[in-house]
C-alpha cells in the first residue's frame, strides 16, 4: 500500500539549505520536530521523510548507530507503505552506512538496487546519482577504471535529463576530476577543476567546495607540488572540519600525511597521521575486525612517530627528543637512583672543513659520524642525538664507571681514525669531547645535564681539542 500525501516543500527547503551548509544537529532537530507531528496525524509517508533524512544527518555526523537506528525505522515503515521509491531511499542509505564502515561489498551490492530499481522506474536523477556514488566506491577500492566508467555513464545522464541540476554535475565533475588524477591523466583533471572553479556550488556549498579543495591538493602532491598541496589540503580541512565531513577528512588526513613525509616533514607527517588513525579508530569503534586493521594503524603511527623523532641527515635522533626522553630518565632517577651519563661531542675544525670542501662534503661528515656512532651505541637504555650542527650527544643509562670510560674510548678511537671518502676528497678529522654524569651534579633536566657536559667540551677544545675531558668522579683516563 502507497500512501499519498500532501507535500510540505516548506519543510524540504529549510532542511535542504541546513543539510547544504552542513549544519546536521540543527537540520535533525528540524526533522525531529516534523516527525512528531507527523507521528500525531498519522502520516507515515512523511514520518518515512523525516526518518530517512535524519538518518543522513547523522551519517554526515560520522553517528553510524544512530543513523542505523533511523534507517530501520524508515524501514518498518517502508515495509508496511513504502513504494518502490522509498524502498530506492533505504538501499542508497545502507550503501553510505556500508562504505562509512567499509564493508565495500555490501555498499556496492547495496548501490546495484538502487541503480536496478531507477532504472525501472524512470527516475533519471536518482540514476546518475547512484552511478556517481557507485563510482565512489569504486574510487576507495582502487579500481580506477571501473570508476571512470561509472562517473561517465553519470555525467551522461545528468546532461541528457537533469541540465539544470548544478548541484549534481558539480559532484560528478568533482568525481571525474579525483578519478583523473589517479589515472594521471592530469590534462583532463587541469579542464575539470577549471570547468569546476565557474561552478556557483563551488563557491556557495562548503562541502562542495571542500571536495573540490581535496582535488587540487591531490593533484599538486600526485605532482610532487608539495607546498601548494598542502595549501589546498589545510584548507579543504578547515571546512571538512566545519561541515563534519568525516569521510573526507579520512582523505584529507591521509594525503596530508603524505605531502609532509615526501617534504621530510615528519613530525606534521606523524601528527596528520594520528588523526587519519584516529578518524579511522572512530569508523572501526565496535566492531570485530577493527582489532585487527587498529594494529596496522598503530604501526603506522610508531613507524611515523619514530621517523618524526630521527633527524634526517645523521639518523640520530633529534633535540627534541633527545631532551624530552632525558627529562624522563631525570624524573626518574630521583626515585631509582638511576646511573645517567651524557656525553658530548663535536668535530674539530668543522668551519674548516665546511670552507674548504663545501658543505654538501659537511653533511657527508654528519651523516658518517652518525652511522659510525650507531654502529658502536646500540646497547639498551642508550640514546645517541644531534644536538645541531655538528654537535653530537650521547646518553648512558645505568652503565658502570668502567663500562662508560670504554664506551667513551670506544667512540673516541673510532671518530678520530674515520676518512670520509668521495669523488675527489679524503677528509680525515679529529673530535672533542665533554662528559658529566648526574652521580657527579645535581641536575633534574637535561638542560642542566647538558650544560656541565658542554662546559668539559670547551676545556677540551681550549687544551688544544682531539681529546675528552670529564666532570665526573671517574679514575680511569681517556683515550
Amino acid at each position: 500500500m502507497s500512501i499519498k500525501y500532501k507535500p510540505i516543500p516548506h519543510v524540504e527547503s529549510h532542511y535542504d539549505q541546513l543539510f547544504a551548509d552542513g549544519h546536521y544537529h540543527r537540520a535533525i532537530d528540524i526533522m525531529s520536530t516534523f516527525l512528531e507531528e507527523f507521528e500525531q496525524h498519522n502520516n507515515p509517508y512523511g514520518a518515512m521523510i523525516a526518518h530517512i533524512n535524519i538518518a543522513s544527518c547523522y551519517y554526515c555526523l560520522g553517528q553510524m548507530e544512530n543513523a542505523f537506528q533511523s534507517t530501520l525505522q524508515y524501514k518498518q515503515l517502508c515495509d508496511e507503505y513504502g513504494s518502490p521509491h522509498e524502498h530506492y531511499n533505504l538501499c542508497y542509505i545502507y550503501a553510505l552506512i556500508y562504505e562509512y564502515e567499509q564493508h565495500y561489498d555490501k555498499a556496492k551490492k547495496a548501490m546495484e538496487e538502487c541503480i536496478r530499481l531507477a532504472q525501472m522506474l524512470n527516475l533519471p536523477y536518482e540514476l546518475s546519482k547512484s552511478y556517481r556514488m557507485m563510482s565512489t566506491f569504486h574510487l576507495v577500492t582502487e579500481h580506477y577504471e571501473e570508476a571512470l566508467i561509472l562517473a561517465q555513464e553519470a555525467l551522461a545522464i545528468a546532461k541528457t535529463h537533469c541540465a539544470e541540476d548544478v548541484h549534481l554535475h558539480c559532484q560528478i565533475y568533482c568525481n571525474l576530476a579525483i578519478t583523473y588524477v589517479h589515472l594521471e591523466r592530469f590534462t583532463d583533471v587541469a579542464q575539470l577543476l577549471e570547468l569546476l572553479s565557474h561552478n556557483p556550488f563551488i563557491q556557495n556549498n562548503q562541502r562542495e567546495r571542500s571536495c573540490y579543495l581535496y582535488t587540487k591538493g591531490l593533484l599538486a602532491l600526485k605532482q610532487g607540488r608539495l607546498n601548494e598541496a598542502i595549501t589546498y589540503l589545510s584548507e579543504a580541512e578547515i571546512i571538512a572540519l566545519s561541515t563534519n565531513n568525516h569521510m573526507l577528512l579520512k582523505r584529507i588526513y591521509f594525503y596530508h600525511a603524505q605531502a609532509y613525509e615526501q617534504q621530510q616533514c615528519f613530525e606534521n607527517a606523524y601528527e596528520y597521521m594520528k588523526k587519519h588513525a584516529g578518524m579511522l579508530k572512530q569508523v572501526y569503534k565496535g566492531r570485530l575486525f577493527s582489532k585487527v586493521r587498529e594494529l596496522d594503524i598503530e604501526h603506522s603511527i610508531s613507524t611515523m612517530e619514530r621517523r618524526a623523532n630521527m633527524d634526517p641527515l645523521s639518523g640520530v635522533y633529534t633535540r627534541h627528543y633527545l631532551e624530552s626522553t632525558c627529562d624522563h630518565w631525570l624524573t626518574e632517577a630521583r626515585q631509582t637512583s638511576d646511573h645517567i651519563c651524557c656525553l658530548v661531542f663535536d668535530v674539530d675544525n668543522f668551519k674548516s672543513i665546511n670552507d674548504y670542501y663545501g658543505h654538501l662534503v659537511g653533511d657527508e661528515v654528519i651523516a658518517a659520524v652518525g652511522q659510525q656512532c650507531r654502529k658502536i651505541v646500540q646497547e639498551e637504555q642508550t640514546l645517541i642525538g644531534r644536538y645541531g650542527g655538528d654537535e653530537f650527544v650521547i646518553l648512558l643509562k645505568n652503565f658502570s664507571q668502567q663500562q662508560v670510560v670504554n664506551k667513551v674510548n670506544d667512540i673516541f678511537n673510532a671518530l678520530t681514525n674515520m676518512t670520509v671518502s668521495g669523488e675527489g676528497y679524503n677528509v680525515q678529522f679529529t673530535i672533542s669531547m665533554g662528559v658529566v654524569c648526574n652521580s657527579s651534579v645535581i641536575a633534574r633536566k637535561f638542560k642542566q645535564l647538558f650544560r656541565i657536559a658542554d662546559q668539559a667540551l670547551y676545556m677540551a677544545k681550549s687544551q688544544g681539542k682531539n681529546q675528552v675531558v670529564s666532570l665526573s668522579h671517574m679514575n680511569h683516563p681517556y683515550a
